[in-house]
């Protein structure tokens, strides 16, 4: 979640949701009375490897399983081999990203028949433990600030920043902050990027996952300024989450992105002059519902996809009041859908929020595209087992040659078997006037 790099050199940044994360030192669980589980142990180093381990007192099991959650995320289920009464597997994390500061629950299970035996759970922290990180931490409010080398002071800044977004957030989404959250702020380019993780876009100067309730700041983002709003941002949508958290579907991105977007300085004045501007271009505005669960990548697009998100949200609190998001986010704690959402915090349809907010862009609400028929392929497919051949491998009459052009070729055809027959005609008939009369005389 985030803003883009603006036009001057800013950052606007961009968080993507993406899935757990894990840590780096050991705990052991109790040995089990009856035989059983025991010596349990974990262990990690970010962006190498996990390792997990236990030892075996019961008898031969049918099979064996490690149970693995990452950050109260993704399941995940390992088969495994007992071999010597030890029980290990080791997870290559150099193609498997997971966010650092995920917590890792993990427990061991052994099957017999219809016996099912069950280690204790424990976890596993998955933190940044990169050697060439020394970090420093302190509980500031309601964050924990961690930095490393010579930037306590802006760390400690970010903390004190954090408490007072988390209560204007708070504020208008109608929920406190369920937890302490934590902030870790990252000097260097390519020490943050190696934190966020791979497929990053080059855009991205800070990041949040809300479920893991951990805020990735790049310091070389942009000023000063610009570094306080995105604290704002980020950890509004951490609140966000906590108001909005329910079993069955995150909300929109645009109101996601929206909503942390606005609370940056409290209104949407610098994104609806973006979107003023665009809705006089020649690519024009886009449509919400394509704003529902990504945002466009390219910088142009994302840009305006923020800018859109917050002016919408503007529009709500202006039209239906300060209690609008928070009666918005009460009916996505109970299931709600997007559009049910927004009718019980409005008491409107979205569609005719929609239109009311194109309108006042002077501009009309964008429309799918018709989808184009592209005809027959004609692909000639491979033979089928069988001999039967594929769906395409019939010739298209209509595309195949058409009866005029076969009648052409016949009549050539015939053509030449007459001149044929006429040249060997006229061939015979000379030979025959060039022949002698009988007796040999002499005319």
């Amino acid at each position: 979640m985030g803003r883009l790099r603006a036009p001057t050199g800013a950052v606007l940044l961009g968080v993507a949701l993406l899935a757990a994360g894990l840590g780096s030192f050991g705990m052991a669980g109790p040995t089990r009375a009856g035989g059983g589980f025991s010596a349990l142990r974990a262990d990690a180093t970010f962006g190498e490897e996990m390792t997990f381990s236990a030892t075996w007192g019961g008898g031969e099991p049918d099979y064996m399983e490690l149970l693995l959650g990452f950050g109260g995320e993704d399941r995940l289920v390992v088969p495994v081999e007992l071999e010597g009464g030890r029980v290990e597997h080791h997870r290559d994390m150099t193609d498997d990203y997971v966010p650092p500061n995920t917590t890792v629950a993990y427990r061991w299970r052994a099957v017999t028949g219809t016996e099912v035996t069950l280690s204790p759970e424990q976890e596993l922290l998955y933190d940044d433990d990169r050697p060439q990180f020394d970090w420093d931490q302190a509980r500031i409010g309601s964050a924990t600030v961690h930095w490393y080398g010579q930037n306590e002071e802006i760390a400690r800044r970010f903390g004190d920043l954090a408490g007072d977004a988390a209560d204007t957030a708070s504020d208008l989404l109608g929920r406190p902050l369920a937890d302490p959250i934590e902030i870790f702020v990252y000097d260097g380019r390519e020490d943050f990027l190696g934190a966020v993780g791979p497929g990053t876009r080059e855009w991205v100067g800070a990041a949040t996952y809300p479920h893991l309730r951990t805020v990735y700041m790049w310091l070389g983002a942009g000023s000063s300024g610009f570094l306080d709003t995105t604290i704002a941002h980020e950890v509004t949508h951490v609140v966000f989450h906590d108001a909005s958290d329910n079993p069955f579907h995150g909300p929109a991105t645009w109101l996601n992105e929206g909503t942390a977007t606005w609370a940056e300085v409290g209104n949407a004045e610098t994104e609806e002059d973006v979107v003023r501007s665009e809705a006089d271009s020649a690519d024009g505005l886009m449509a919400f519902e394509a704003l529902t669960d990504q945002f466009p990548i390219d910088t142009r697009g994302a840009t305006l996809a923020y800018a859109q998100g917050a002016t919408m949200v503007d529009h709500l609190l202006a039209e239906y009041g300060s209690d609008a998001l928070a009666a918005i986010m009460d009916a996505y704690r109970s299931g709600a859908t997007d559009d049910e959402a927004i009718a019980a915090g409005t008491g409107r349809s979205f569609d005719e929020i929609r239109a009311d907010y194109f309108a006042a862009f002077g501009v009309s609400e964008p429309q799918p595209v018709e989808a184009q028929s592209l005809g027959r392929s004609d692909v000639l497919l491979p033979v089928q087992p069988g001999g039967v051949p594929g769906a395409s491998s019939e010739p298209d009459p209509a595309s195949g040659p058409s009866a005029g052009s076969q009648d052409v070729v016949w009549w050539i055809i015939i053509g030449l078997v007459i001149v044929g027959a006429v040249f060997f005609g006229v061939v015979i008939w000379r030979a025959r006037r060039a022949k002698p009369p009988a007796g040999g005389g002499v005319p």
